[in-house]
């Protein structure tokens, strides 16, 4: 009986040794917000039967299966845990548990409250493996005599997945750097002797001369082009990146793009491309540099080698929508608008917010005499100069945009009426109606133009509208008559043109009280040339109204 108890005692107490690896919530902690396990409302739930250590290896290799199979989200998370929660439910083996642990912490850097917690159980997991001192074994009593021995680490390795220590020292590092724990994280890729992590971790660190003095110490020992190019990084002398360059038989990419920024920097164009292709040539599949490529070729007018870079680009990246802006910005400079129109499609469907794409896309469209596109490009700028609060960048539809969009679309149910081609004659029809609906959206959502009333005059004429004819050559006639028109030639001539256009449709409606109106207009149009310009010659125009008024009274009688 003695004999079974002190078994039982040391099943025990080995059981208790594999359990201080575990880092707890409140140890990490006081206000810890989640409990270590789940606590079913049913006792009967929370009852837990033993498993042979086999059978916990099978739960971790499941548990590996459905991180294999399955995307990194919070689904599989959750899948995952429930295998990893039920081993470490016991704890028979060393390594079984803490494996275990390592699967959870690594699954736990995910989560907010769960981030703290786990970081400190991979830095306790790691040191385990050494013998020294640190923050999650700080006495010789830790190190010496609640580890297991290495029999006991070795027994059940076969059955499960552990990585290395320098592999999980790595990691640990890692997620160190992306919490900002920086200093540590250098600390550990120097007993790592991963040097371009130290230095990094020293400059984000902002110890600029601390990360020189390891590279100079490196250089030291051993001239390679990495750390050359890591001291011209710290120290912005591009002669570094030449020795680099030099050592490296002109292979070392990093070099390449260090010194391309810095002549692009200097404004030296030219070198900097040559030395960014130079590191694409190099290592091709870099998105970022063939963009930068590109954004230099369009600078040098090197509209081919623009264009290869940026198709580079929406090869690499199809969902990179500057890019495929830009394609289609070399392609309207070499006047292929039959290739720059689907590569703005493509742009657009990555953003839609970009004015400057859907301007190109109008003048694509209009190129293209694709008017329906247009309408509906000229729609999407006007709303989004409605929601944006820096509507003030975004222009509204220039006029020589309008007046194509309404002169095509009229030339093109001119043309299917003359050629009795009913469904081209019903698309033109459709045409029209959104033509109408653009206009009439631009007079009330934009600021009042004279040539929008001029254009919508025009269109309404056209297709016989002529009571609304009249309202827009008044509008017209009010928006041009800002303050000092009558000195301006420009708008002396166009309000001369306004003014006959006004008489010809009151003489053709023929009744005397618009011929009335006509009459005082053309004299108040009159007076007002004449008073602006008594101290020099009288324009053409004023002779222009004398004839037109002559007219008027002819007909008139």
């Amino acid at each position: 009986e003695a004999t079974v108890q002190e078994a039982a005692d040391s099943t025990s107490e080995k059981k208790a040794h594999i359990e201080k690896q575990m880092i707890k919530h409140d140890e990490v902690s006081d206000d810890a917000l989640l409990l270590e396990k789940i606590k079913f409302e049913e006792q009967d739930d929370n009852v837990h039967y033993n498993l042979s250590i086999l059978d916990q290896s099978t739960l971790l290799a499941l548990c590996l299966d459905v991180k294999n199979d399955n995307p990194m989200d919070g689904l599989t998370g959750e899948q995952m845990g429930a295998f990893l929660a039920r081993v470490l439910n016991q704890h028979d083996d060393w390594m079984v548990y803490a494996t275990a642990l390592l699967e959870r912490a690594w699954l736990e850097c995910e989560r907010t409250h769960g981030r703290e917690r786990a970081i400190l159980q991979i830095q306790a997991l790691a040191d385990q493996h050494s013998n020294r001192l640190t923050l999650t074994q700080s006495t010789f009593k830790s190190v010496e005599e609640d580890s297991a021995p290495a029999q006991d680490r070795l027994r059940n390795l076969h059955g499960i997945v552990y990585p290395p220590r320098w592999d999980m020292l790595r990691d640990l590092a890692e997620r160190y750097a992306k919490i900002g724990v920086v200093t540590s994280a250098a600390e550990i890729f120097e007993e790592l002797e991963l040097w371009d992590d130290v230095v990094e971790c020293y400059r984000v660190a902002g110890k600029e001369s601390k990360a020189e003095e390891v590279v100079r110490a490196r250089l030291a020992e051993k001239e390679t082009p990495r750390m050359y190019a890591a001291l011209g990084d710290l120290t912005k002398d591009p002669q570094y990146f030449e020795r680099s360059l030099e050592l490296s038989n002109g292979k070392f990419y990093d070099a390449h793009v260090a010194l391309g920024k810095f002549y692009f920097d200097k404004g030296e164009l030219r070198k900097s491309l040559e030395h960014f292709l130079g590191g694409l040539e190099i290592k091709p599949l870099m998105p970022a540099v063939w963009f930068r490529v590109g954004t230099i070729s369009m600078q040098l007018s090197e509209w081919d080698t623009a264009l290869q870079a940026f198709t580079e680009v929406v090869q690499q990246e199809p969902e990179e929508g500057d890019a495929w802006a830009n394609v289609a910005a070399v392609h309207m400079h070499n006047r292929r608008a039959e290739e720059a129109y689907p590569a703005l499609i493509e742009s657009l469907k990555q953003n839609r917010n970009n004015w400057r794409v859907w301007v190109s896309k109008l003048y694509t469209c209009i190129d293209l005499k694709k008017y329906d596109e247009a309408i509906q490009t000229c729609m999407e700028l006007i709303n989004l100069k409605a929601r944006r609060k820096s509507s003030d960048l975004i222009p509204t539809p220039e006029e020589k945009c309008v007046r194509a969009i309404v002169g095509g679309s009229m030339q093109n149910y001119h043309d299917a009426r003359a050629t009795s081609d009913e469904i081209a004659l019903d698309s033109s029809k459709r045409t029209l109606t959104r033509v109408k609906q653009l206009l009439e959206k631009m007079k009330s959502s934009t600021k009042s133009e004279p040539w929008l009333f001029e254009v919508s005059a025009h269109f309404n004429e056209e297709m016989g509208w002529r009571e609304e004819v009249f309202n827009d050559l008044m509008k017209e006639y009010r928006t041009l008559q800002s303050v000092g028109w009558e000195e301006n030639p420009v708008k002396i001539s166009q309000m001369t043109t306004l003014v006959k256009d006004i008489f010809s449709h009151h003489k053709t409606n023929g009744t005397k009280e618009g011929l009335v109106k006509s009459k005082l207009l053309i004299n108040g149009v009159m007076k007002k040339i004449r008073c602006a310009t008594c101290d020099s010659e009288t324009p053409s125009e004023v002779a222009e109204l004398d004839a037109l008024l002559l007219e008027l009274e002819k007909t008139m009688d």
